[in-house]
């Protein structure tokens, strides 16, 4: 509950409403997510928060939520982690979104999405680090970069990072790698079957085969060439149809058949998404920093939820929400509603 005020009151700064206004708008924020609804269908304060952001800034709001992850890892003492990186859609049925929004395969009636890259933890529990919006013309990988960097400045050691197929990137790649400037990073990458990886299964005799592979790209007027190791793993899972199906990983760590297990913790983050989805806080707005406040409110209120779970009581998520919404009610002698025993 704390961590969620000092967000919301560092991000856009309404230390001046007082204490009994921030607690009202805290309990519409929670029943809103609970309900997977809109701020201004539950309060007034909407208008008055929408208007605040507007004045604040994307960086003003990410160091906001920096400074809640960097006391959830102290609380907590987490030192060693490992991390996944994915995309996250919210789906988008507007006209106005601009080049702030991304072009989507028809998805419920859908054309365009909101999309976030997320940084976070999935070993030893499930944390969103940080969350980037990714617009239309964005560089994928210099956000990923940028997303491990600031992974590095926290006080975690990093034991190694998943990427889904879509993160395939020899930019990312090099920079993972990091031959030239002596840091790398441990990761381990879906990779699509192209026609490289084709060809490596085809060679491979066996379950399991290991394989050197040099990649390029060019970047300001300049060729780099990277080095991975791409990994094929035949039979390691199943396609939708039941037929036995084979995977293969770029990385940098110990080659094994055992990295098709460490490779499956990845879908941790994808829990964690779908735990965001149930706490949903909708908005209608077109401003790139009104989505990114409420987004990065749901990373949040996971965030707590997991804390609650660990340092007082377990109880799920909805029930949480309900549970918090009520105290913070009643602390400003607001009588809710009896709680539903579904939640």
């Amino acid at each position: 509950m704390s961590i969620i005020k000092s967000f919301i009151a560092k991000s856009i700064s309404l230390f001046h409403f007082g204490n009994k206004w921030m607690s009202v708008l805290c309990a519409d924020i929670f029943e809103a997510s609970r309900t997977i609804s809109y701020v201004e269908t539950v309060g007034n304060k909407s208008d008055t928060i929408h208007k605040y952001i507007n004045w604040s800034e994307e960086r003003v709001l990410k160091q906001a939520y920096e400074l809640q992850v960097r006391g959830f890892l102290k609380k907590l003492k987490i030192k060693k982690v490992e991390l996944a990186i994915d995309g996250k859609k919210d789906l988008y049925y507007g006209e106005n979104g601009g080049l702030n929004v991304r072009q989507i395969k028809h998805e419920h009636g859908a054309e365009e999405a909101w999309e976030y890259i997320v940084i976070s933890i999935i070993h030893p529990i499930m944390v969103p680090l940080m969350a980037v919006p990714y617009k239309q013309g964005d560089d994928l990988d210099k956000i990923c970069i940028e997303l491990l960097e600031y992974a590095r400045s926290l006080p975690i050691k990093i034991l190694k990072v998943l990427f889904d197929r879509g993160f395939y990137h020899a930019h990312l790649i090099d920079y993972l790698e990091s031959n030239r400037e002596g840091r790398p990073l441990p990761y381990l990458i879906f990779v699509p079957k192209n026609d490289a990886v084709r060809d490596y299964i085809e060679k491979t005799k066996g379950n399991f085969g290991v394989f050197e592979h040099e990649m390029n790209y060019a970047k300001k007027k300049s060729t780099w060439k990277p080095n991975t190791t791409i990994i094929i793993c035949k039979n390691a899972g199943k396609n939708k149809e039941g037929e036995p199906y084979d995977w293969a990983f770029a990385t940098n760590l110990e080659p094994s058949r055992k990295l098709v297990k460490v490779y499956r913790k990845r879908w941790n983050i994808e829990t964690g998404f779908r735990i965001m989805e149930e706490g949903k806080i909708k908005t209608k707005s077109n401003n790139l920093l009104v989505r990114l406040f409420y987004f990065l409110l749901r990373a949040l209120l996971t965030m707590v939820w997991v804390l609650n779970n660990i340092v007082r009581i377990f109880m799920t998520y909805k029930r949480y929400l309900r549970l918090v919404e009520h105290k913070l009610r009643e602390a400003v002698k607001y009588k809710p509603p009896p709680i539903s025993p579904l939640y």
